[in-house]
């Protein structure tokens, strides 16, 4: 395991990545759908065992969160975590009613950069300047969630994120928790010899 990541401000996702594998229960089941972060994730989140990591095959958006809805459902009163990235969070975000109707089990991390990084690194990679779509300024998650009947929260401070996520993992029905990022992106798809 890595020596633990510094604390800063905007929350560094390895920081937040490395907190949260902490604070979470040993039974609980993370389902993730954030391709901007996993190579991180790969290194501060190890699988904790059987039936307790669940991603995503090929590069489709949009599985994250009604897998983590599934998934809670199926696992009577196991936590389920979904890891979700802010655009991935946006492809079905209506899967929150469903799990707070039901007082699912489940914490939602949504990982808030401000927009489609892992698609941002692919434009640079295919050396496409100025792509449109890509940026998603002014989401407000924590009323989205809200609105939907969830207890949520933002964090936009490291000295928040341990109490926050600790709260949320806590709850008893669905809880959210945002955690606004830098919106920086490390280069993910870039082949051998060639940036």
């Amino acid at each position: 395991m890595p020596s633990p990541p510094q604390a800063a401000d905007p929350v560094p996702v390895e920081f937040l990545l490395h907190s949260l594998n902490h604070a979470m229960g040993d039974d609980a089941a993370l389902v993730e759908e954030a391709p901007s972060h996993r190579p991180v994730m790969h290194r501060f989140m190890p699988m904790r065992g059987q039936d307790s990591f669940y991603t995503m095959a090929s590069g489709g958006l949009g599985y994250g969160l009604p897998a983590a809805v599934g998934m809670a459902l199926g696992s009577g009163e196991r936590r389920t975590v979904c890891l979700v990235g802010d655009g991935s969070a946006m492809y079905s975000i209506q899967a929150l009613w469903t799990a707070a109707q039901r007082k699912l089990p489940l914490t939602v991390v949504v990982i808030n950069n401000a927009g489609y990084g892992a698609m941002r690194s692919f434009g640079e990679v295919m050396q496409v300047r100025d792509v449109p779509g890509l940026d998603l300024p002014g989401i407000d998650f924590v009323k989205l969630a809200d609105g939907m009947g969830c207890e949520a929260m933002r964090v936009t401070k490291s000295v928040e994120l341990l109490p926050a996520l600790k709260r949320a993992l806590a709850h008893k029905g669905t809880s959210l928790v945002e955690v606004v990022v830098d919106s920086a992106v490390p280069l993910l798809y870039a082949r051998a010899g060639r940036v």
